[in-house]
């Protein structure tokens, strides 16, 4: 088949060459091109995006343009690329962005030559324009000054790093320094610069190699969240495919189940004047469902007495929060006696992590065509690991790990604080009720397309989220000398990003420290007016947390149930409820009461 016999595709080349290419590169087979999802290949670092359209080929940039996550990670529905991250549709014949015009991705020609796909990169694509404005180095950024050797360890709140970085940032602007013991750190409250720095992952920054330094006795770091290079880009799509809409949508009748057990715990105690420690149910209710969706295992820790995974889980991410911050390592020389404590810890987490591993590879043995179909994450890291040998069983235990940890804690500390705000707020919750009241009438909530009728509930979500982000701190490392907007790094250097600070200086969001979930519904005209990249509690860029969809769908149901069966009530003092930082941000202190509300007919 030529170019040239290809519905569209001579267009599509047109278009694309008004650049001469610089080389033409086959980047695939073209019967081995799915017609139903896109497929992402790299081109001397280029990233791109094949889209089959019946005979046709089209190639695009393959970075979304809203915050650079990786158009291959979407899916293709009605003749649209759609992006997983926020829902942004492509047309797949031409790349113009639907229902908004003036978006378009950018094109590269294609071409079929002994049934491959072949796509011309353009000169302008090869070479990067150089920097337009005035570059500065880390040492010579303002910041606060420190003293020899401990730099601004001393003035830093332990418990609360997150904070002391903002107040510098109020006092020093978007772009300050200050220095880590020795090392001086980059700290960016700009979104144009954060979202450079993040779309530039994983080639020219990583995570901080720090992570490994503080590394718990019995803790590897081969799973997805500390990958980099190789085993990012081989781990990244068995993540990504385990957590997509479809499994999501398979998923969601043991979602409700679950959910109906939180119901249970709040209905039996949850008006009692002292009131539940919210931020522990939660952890219960979302391991229940990342064992459950992930790993196919039903442990309901929600409805158990006595020992639970969460118990173990919960010191790993307060001991790497106070080791990182540690002005020397001295759990290298002396283990304290919670050091000990958590070694014991991490060796039953892993021994809890084989037993998933065995029911898994038990049930691939018993039913093989889920070898071609699997049904959650690990069923898929063990397909993924009998045909490619970088697959060891260390890192199958380490994603695990990590999912167990990631579920648990983002996922239950942002609905915490979501609570938090609504026991605020009642006319808040007041509105909720009535939209789920609206939108379900007799029915009960059992269907995932029924979740999308749900507006009200996203922007409350969103709201909670701008001003209570979990991950408020993301710290980069470069991988090279390079210059990145105005900054100039050296290889290893750090780059802290501030993501609340970085919403709350967006110039569209008035009132910007007011709870007010409006501003996030669609104003008359259909378009909202701030800038999207000022937003980015689940990252940016490629690596953009797999797990946004599942979060997001989890905090929806759960809101939804509360909003129909419950009305909350502070038993606490809320003003006297802090932030602690242990890695994410949680709530201190927050304790409520769900006092139970008349359901409509048909509801449960």
């Amino acid at each position: 088949m030529t170019a040239s016999e290809q519905p569209g595709l001579q267009a599509n080349t047109q278009q694309a060459t008004a650049v001469s290419p610089v080389g033409w590169y086959p980047v695939a087979e073209f019967a081995a091109l799915p017609a139903d999802k896109p497929t992402g290949v790299s081109i001397n670092g280029i990233e791109l995006v094949l889209v089959r359209t019946g005979d046709a080929v089209y190639a695009y940039e393959g970075r979304c343009p809203h915050q650079g996550t990786l158009l291959a990670e979407g899916e293709i529905r009605d003749g649209a690329l759609i992006c997983r991250a926020h829902q942004w549709r492509f047309d797949c014949r031409d790349g113009q962005r639907l229902d908004t015009p003036g978006i378009c991705l950018r094109r590269f020609p294609v071409r079929i030559e002994d049934a491959k796909v072949v796509v011309g990169i353009e000169e302008s694509a090869a070479s990067a324009a150089p920097p337009t404005t005035p570059v500065v180095s880390i040492a010579q950024l303002p910041g606060p000054r420190g003293l020899p050797l401990i730099g601004n360890l001393h003035q830093i709140q332990r418990t609360a790093f997150h904070l002391s970085l903002e107040r510098w940032a109020e006092q020093y602007g978007p772009l300050y320094a200050f220095r880590f013991g020795r090392r001086a750190m980059a700290v960016v409250s700009d979104a144009d610069l954060a979202n450079a720095v993040l779309k530039a992952r994983p080639e020219d920054f990583r995570r901080s190699s720090q992570l490994e330094e503080v590394s718990i006795l019995g803790v590897s770091t081969l799973g997805i969240f500390m990958a980099e290079g190789e085993r990012w880009r081989r781990q990244r799509p068995v993540i990504v495919q385990s957590l997509d809409t479809g499994h999501l949508r398979q998923f969601f009748p043991t979602l409700v189940k679950v959910t109906q057990r939180l119901r249970r715990r709040w209905q039996t105690d949850g008006a009692d004047a002292g009131g539940r420690d919210v931020q522990a149910d939660l952890m219960r209710f979302t391991v229940d469902v990342t064992a459950s969706l992930a790993f196919g295992q039903d442990i309901n820790t929600q409805e158990q007495q006595g020992e639970v995974i969460q118990q173990h889980l919960d010191k790993i991410f307060p001991t790497i929060q106070r080791r990182l911050l540690a002005p020397f390592p001295y759990w290298r020389y002396l283990r304290l006696p919670g050091d000990r404590d958590l070694v014991q810890s991490v060796h039953k987490i892993y021994a809890m992590i084989a037993d998933f591993v065995a029911a898994a590879r038990a049930q691939l043995a018993a039913r093989p065509a889920l070898r071609e179909h699997p049904e959650n994450l690990l069923q898929s890291l063990l397909v993924a690991a009998e045909t490619d040998a970088g697959f060891d069983e260390r890192e199958i235990a380490d994603n695990v790990l990590t999912m167990l940890l990631a579920g648990e804690d983002t996922t239950a500390n942002s609905l915490a604080w979501t609570l938090y705000f609504l026991a605020r707020h009642p006319a808040v919750q007041a509105r909720m009720r009535a939209e789920v009241d609206a939108a379900l009438g007799d029915r009960a909530l059992e269907s995932f397309e029924q979740t999308r009728d749900l507006p009200y509930i996203d922007a409350v979500i969103n709201e909670a989220m701008r001003l209570k982000p979990v991950a408020p701190l993301n710290v980069a490392e470069a991988n090279r000398d390079l210059t990145i907007g105005r900054l100039r790094v050296r290889r290893g250097d750090p780059v802290a990003i501030l993501s609340r600070a970085i919403a709350l200086r967006e110039a569209a969001f008035e009132r910007p420290l007011q709870f007010d979930p409006e501003r996030w519904l669609l104003a008359e005209g259909g378009r909202r007016v701030f800038n999207p990249r000022s937003f980015m509690p689940f990252g940016s860029g490629p690596r953009l947390c797999p797990g946004r969809s599942l979060a997001l769908l989890e905090m929806k149901v759960v809101l939804a149930m509360i909003a129909h069966h419950f009305h909350i009530e502070a038993a606490c003092d809320l003003d006297q409820v802090t932030e602690r930082l242990a890695f994410t941000m949680s709530p201190a202190g927050l304790r409520l009461r769900f006092v139970a509300r008349n359901p409509a007919p048909g509801h449960s």
